[in-house]
């Protein structure tokens, strides 16, 4: 086939270099066009088409590209060109359209040309087999609603400039996908919070019902207790999710996490009162949360990396951020369920049995997790920035480098560890204990802070994308240092209001902190060790500091006899974290 063009047809070039008058003393145009694979007069017989055949001639200073594809129609009503070269242009569009372009098209290029060798040409047309209708695998074939992925030769490229014209198909896909993508993990990740914390909303009622009356502090630690137990096995869980997620597919791990998680909780619905069993009460309790431990060890680290490796590089924080959005969705629908069945039943009510119902309705969302989840297709791994090019020097290994990562979450983690556990688990209950306000009084101050919490958290990944990782983590952690004292002073009034500013202000400097870590966490590791070390690094920190956070609370409330003694672990903690974030330059996040 020789090389077709439309328009006016070029002259041959002359032994000196420079090209000889066209047909009828026409100029020739001042870029050749062209689009098919150039094949050499056979024989050196010329005809009509020979312009059009045989090597692309050699022009310079032209760096323009068009890219176009003309219906058939437009094309018949095109200058006429010699009788051979029309009959070429008609056989090559006819070819081209059952090789990947709609009927009757033919692509036409204006490039910088260069002289290219046939065997060049003929690969390159070859690429032109991405975009027919019916008939090609990797376009929406009969059988299927939704289109496949584009041939991986995308760039058809005739020389350094010329590029056939791509469909918009797979750009609406893939924002299509990406949608579902953060849709799915708001969902799941949702129903994996609300199953792990629903059992601290609940905590008035657990308490009398599954422990021994002694007093209110014995009371606490034993229910706390039991909720750092759902933390023992957490980086055992995210050691054996994070490997399933590196090794085998990052949507198995999820799906998994959901089931695990969802079986537990159910189970707690059906568990006897200690009035019924007496220790085997409490023990069956601390059992099942061990469970949960493990499937939620795996969850929300995966949530993390699925979410950021399907982000576009330059929105990895705003889209990363919607992993512990999605958290704190899972604390809203919990803490609103807790309060709806506290303000529907009585108290008789609620202790007889109105307290199983919220555990049992895991199961329902646990089905709808899986079936959201098994319709999503794992991200592709892009190592195409600083971030995964140069961790922590570059030279170092990539054992090393993933040691290295780990411990870097355990540092800034401990904010996060300590804070999120301490204004959002640990300060319902301490509300009604110890600053003396009602239930509803106190679930309802909770309620609304955790709407701004959740509004608040991708404000912090989008200023994360805008002005830098480190800065986002920095100055948050330095306010916190300062303020967490004073602010937990008011929580000493006894008076609704001033409880809610001071929760408040404590949740905009966390969530705009938070916002900013899954994709700061992301980056510190290489793609084939990445869900294993980010969920180690991360569940070692919430198993240490975050689920042990309300007992070393209760400890310091009952050592001190100072109520708002628990700031000085949320000042411990900034200070850790700012630490970490001043490091984060030497791994060339800024």
């Amino acid at each position: 086939m020789g090389e077709v063009g439309f328009g006016l047809p070029t002259a041959p070039e002359r032994d000196d270099g420079e090209q000889a008058p066209g047909p009828a003393g026409v100029a020739a145009p001042a870029t050749p066009v062209y689009n098919a694979a150039p094949q050499p007069p056979s024989n050196g017989a010329s005809n009509a088409a020979a312009p059009l055949l045989g090597p692309v001639p050699e022009r310079s200073h032209v760096d323009v590209e068009l890219r176009l594809l003309l219906p058939r129609e437009e094309r018949e009503g095109a200058p006429l060109l010699p009788r051979g070269a029309a009959d070429s242009a008609s056989g090559a569009g006819d070819n081209a359209a059952a090789n990947g372009l709609e009927d009757g098209a033919i692509a036409l290029s204006i490039g910088k040309a260069t002289a290219c060798t046939a065997s060049e040409a003929d690969g390159a047309a070859s690429g032109f087999e991405g975009g027919a209708k019916g008939n090609s695998t990797n376009g929406a074939t009969p059988n299927e609603g939704t289109p496949q992925h584009q041939s991986t030769r995308k760039q058809v490229k005739f020389n350094d400039k010329v590029e056939y014209f791509p469909s918009d198909s797979r750009e609406e896909d893939e924002e299509l996908h990406l949608r579902r993508v953060i849709a799915s993990s708001i969902v799941g990740n949702t129903l994996e919070w609300y199953d792990f914390l629903i059992y601290t909303f609940l905590g008035g009622v657990i308490t009398k019902l599954f422990f021994p009356h002694e007093n209110v502090y014995a009371q606490m630690i034993a229910f706390y207790g039991v909720f750092a137990a759902g933390f023992a096995t957490r980086p055992l869980g995210a050691l054996v999710f994070g490997m399933i997620s590196d090794r085998y597919s990052r949507k198995t791990a999820l799906m998994l996490s959901i089931v695990v998680m969802s079986i537990p909780t159910a189970l707690v619905g059906c568990l006897p009162t200690y009035q019924t069993a007496g220790l085997a009460a409490p023990l069956l309790l601390v059992l099942i949360r061990v469970l949960q431990g493990f499937a939620v060890g795996g969850e929300f680290t995966a949530t993390m990396v699925f979410l950021v490796e399907h982000a576009p590089p330059h929105s990895r924080g705003l889209h990363g951020s919607w992993a512990f959005a999605s958290v704190m969705v899972g604390v809203i629908v919990g803490s609103l369920v807790a309060m709806g069945f506290n303000l529907a039943l009585s108290e008789a009510a609620m202790l007889a049995w109105g307290w199983r119902v919220p555990f049992l309705l895991s199961i329902l969302g646990s089905g709808v997790g899986v079936y959201i989840r098994r319709h999503l297709r794992d991200p592709v791994s892009e190592e195409q920035d600083d971030h995964h090019h140069h961790h922590g020097g570059g030279r170092r290994g990539p054992l090393r480098r993933v040691a290295g990562g780990i411990l870097m979450v355990v540092l800034i983690d401990f904010m996060n560890a300590l804070g999120f556990y301490l204004v959002v688990i640990f300060l319902p209950l301490y509300m009604q204990t110890f600053a003396h306000l009602s239930r509803r009084a106190a679930l309802s101050v909770h309620t609304a802070n955790m709407f701004l919490y959740l509004g608040i958290i991708p404000l912090g990944g989008w200023l994360s994308d805008k002005y830098g990782r480190s800065r986002v983590i920095l100055l948050p952690a330095l306010a916190m240092a300062a303020v967490a004292y004073p602010l937990w002073c008011l929580f000493k009034t006894g008076n609704a209001g001033a409880a809610w500013f001071a929760q408040a202000a404590l949740v905009v400097l966390m969530a705009t902190f938070t916002g900013a870590l899954p994709a700061t966490f992301v980056a510190l590791f290489p793609a084939e060790y990445r869900c294993t070390g980010l969920s180690i690094g991360h569940n070692l920190s919430m198993a240490a500091f975050g689920g042990t956070a309300p007992i070393m609370a209760t400890g310091l409330l009952r050592g001190t006899g100072d109520i708002a003694s628990p700031a000085a672990l949320l000042i411990i903690a900034a200070a850790m974290t700012a630490a970490g974030a001043l490091m984060l330059k030497r791994w060339r996040i800024r």
